[in-house]
């Protein structure tokens, strides 16, 4: 049977976009608040025992106590703190919001919608539920609502940068990928994933593009992806993210150039370069090569550089020497 080509978009991990999303801050009359604001950043393991051995055990405290368990995987003891402390405080939106974020941690999307619903009903100006309806619509498939949600945010409140992500991979999983490109490239360069936003832009561009021979569109998109990974030196692109996405960008063009056929000795236009290559397949291949051989200069481990030494060989042009 064929097989079926990888999904343009990847499915989002869905208990790690959870656990990011924002945190309610704890109620400075809850008695448990001092003990909490002097809790130092730890594993979540020391966490929990931290937690357990509290003074008090106040809602704040064990609250912190299940988002502590769902980090570590301990969905059951976090189910069942949460589930006393819903019959104790049905109404407590705080409750409520952290029985959302559970359910998504455990796959209950329906139920974690119903939550951050109820949450939104209350606060309907705040960013936080629009941005967890976000998610909830975006893992039950309902991308126009997930697109909605993720817009309003990204358009009040540019400090939700996953807000902006969040939309680029709806769009792009709606076949806009135009959009998902303006949104990424939104992200301001004040924003500490200003790089992140750009590599994901470059990729979005380009990312399972297929292309005819002649494809103007898509020559233009290639060289905007090569000006935005030579852009990114400026903003601290690390070597080896560097060469890989300069590889991506350079073997999609190669893909291209091979899709002209007769036509693969003659350069699309005259004298145009791509990353420093010459944009004909000669100059693709030994740009390739370049950045494969670089990659293994820079490989951690010796199987790894010696893949990427085998697969530099094999972009390698035929030469005399």
């Amino acid at each position: 049977p064929p097989v079926s080509p990888p999904a343009l978009v990847r499915p989002v991990d869905t208990p790690a976009a959870a656990l990011a999303l924002p945190v309610p801050l704890v109620d400075p009359n809850d008695p448990d608040a001092g003990f909490l604001a002097g809790l130092s950043a730890s594993a979540p393991g020391e966490l929990i025992s931290a937690l357990e051995a509290a003074p008090g055990q106040g809602v704040e405290t064990r609250l912190r106590r299940v988002r502590a368990r769902l980090e570590h995987g301990d969905r059951e003891a976090a189910l069942a703190t949460l589930a006393r402390l819903d019959r104790e405080r049905p109404d407590d939106w705080r409750v409520v919001w952290c029985r959302g974020v559970a359910s998504l941690v455990t796959g209950d999307f329906e139920n974690a919608a119903l939550a951050f619903d109820a949450i939104y009903d209350a606060f309907p100006g705040e960013a936080a539920p629009k941005l967890a309806l976000g998610l909830c619509a975006e893992v039950l498939g309902q991308l126009d609502n997930a697109a909605e949600y993720y817009r309003l945010v990204w358009a009040t409140d540019p400090s939700f940068v996953s807000a902006a992500f969040g939309l680029a991979r709806v769009r792009l999983a709606s076949g806009d990928r135009a959009g998902a490109v303006r949104t990424l490239e939104s992200v301001p360069e004040s924003s500490i994933h200003y790089t992140a936003a750009r590599v994901a832009a470059v990729r979005a561009r380009l990312r399972q593009r297929t292309a005819a021979a002649g494809d103007v569109p898509f020559l233009d998109d290639l060289t905007a992806a090569a000006g935005q990974v030579e852009a990114l030196d400026a903003y601290g692109l690390d070597p080896a993210r560097r060469e890989r996405l300069s590889a991506e960008v350079l073997g999609c063009a190669l893909d291209w150039i091979l899709s002209r056929g007769q036509d693969t000795a003659r350069p699309v236009t005259g004298g145009q370069v791509l990353l420093g290559s010459g944009l004909d397949e000669r100059g693709l291949r030994f740009g390739l090569e370049r950045a494969y051989r670089t990659l293994a200069r820079l490989a951690p481990g010796g199987e790894e550089r010696i893949e990427l030494v085998e697969r530099a060989n094999r972009y390698r042009p035929r030469t005399w020497v």
